[in-house]
């Protein structure tokens, strides 16, 4: 769907061309790696203040055979064997930092593998520290820990991201917050501003951000809600230091992505407004525009945290891309 909505942005007289997609809560990135892969945008950048996510791309972008090689290396010597092998090597990454004096290539490198190593063999690929292997601690599980780990696969991906950065399509990978990312982005692409490139925003939902993330919108890092992994105060408060940025400062178009919570488009504080409200300053000063802010549900299918099989969910999107060019069908549904 995302690929839709901005397809048929494209060649309207207010976005001609989206020369360069930013995605500001990288994550996997399949989204923007997949959207440059079929020619719908020309470039994009990543941006995760996760450092093992931020090193993860890095490494898979600028050192990609590195990379290709510990992911072997981890698997012949101790996932495969699965077992306790794998599950101390499992403890080892959980534990592991780098050394105080060790060179950035060095540390980028290891904190790309510790990434790599949790997302294949922890349960439902989590980072922080709530989740066990994948299998459990005694790997009783006809799933043991290795069980999503392809090296195929994977050597196939990680080269993929290398080619991106090698032809100019992945331009840059940054260890930034969303917003320092959206800030700087003008600074960097100025002659883009405002409609030649796309904020793609899929942030921590509002329900699961402590649970599911080892780190969402709080530059400090942690997980900003309670012990039993519910969205506490803070953790909503930066939901809507997010939306009042989009609302009110975006200086380029974006697009966001959001489970389907009432609160999000019920409060004026968060996306109840129809169109973006900057403030005379802003307007004069960052360039921000008063663009309508279109919603729109989609149906989605999602893994059941815990059970077996998949759930049906609506997805909110909302964008200030140019109202007329977003589909409205079976697909794309307007808000009841």
């Amino acid at each position: 769907m995302i690929a839709r909505i901005l397809d048929a942005a494209k060649g309207s007289r207010a976005v001609p061309e989206i020369n360069l997609l930013v995605e500001p809560f990288a994550g996997g990135a399949s989204a923007s790696l997949r959207l440059v892969g079929q020619g719908i945008v020309d470039r994009v950048l990543l941006a995760d203040v996760d450092p093992l996510v931020t090193a993860f791309w890095q490494a898979a972008a600028a050192d990609t055979d590195a990379l290709i090689d510990r992911m072997h290396d981890e698997w012949t010597r101790y996932v495969k064997p699965g077992g306790a092998t794998a599950v101390e090597r499992w403890d080892y990454w959980r534990s592991w930092a780098p050394a105080w004096n060790a060179k950035p290539s060095t540390v980028r490198l290891g904190l790309a593998t510790q990434c790599l190593f949790l997302n294949r063999t922890t349960f439902s690929g989590i980072l922080h520290g709530k989740a066990g292997p994948i299998g459990g601690r005694k790997q009783e599980s006809p799933y043991g820990i290795g069980c999503r780990w392809n090296p195929e696969a994977i050597e196939e991906r990680l080269r993929y991201v290398g080619h991106l950065y090698d032809t100019g399509r992945l331009v840059d990978v940054w260890h930034k917050d969303w917003k320092q990312t959206l800030d700087d982005v003008p600074e960097y692409y100025p002659q883009l501003i405002p409609s030649r490139v796309v904020a793609y925003l899929d942030p921590p939902y509002i329900e699961k951000a402590s649970h599911l993330y080892r780190t969402s919108f709080d530059p400090r890092g942690g997980y900003g809600g309670d012990r039993a992994g519910k969205a506490g105060s803070d953790d909503h408060m930066l939901h809507m230091q997010l939306a009042a940025y989009l609302r009110t400062k975006a200086q380029f178009r974006w697009l966001l992505s959001y489970d389907n919570n009432p609160l999000l488009t019920e409060s004026t504080w968060l996306y109840a407004h129809a169109r973006m409200t900057p403030s005379r300053v802003d307007r004069d000063t960052l360039g921000a525009h008063s663009w309508t802010l279109t919603k729109r549900l989609v149906k989605m299918r999602y893994t059941a945290s815990g059970k077996t099989g998949k759930r049906d969910a609506d997805e909110l999107l909302i964008t200030t891309l140019p109202p007329s060019t977003v589909p409205v069908d079976h697909q794309l549904r307007e808000l009841p």
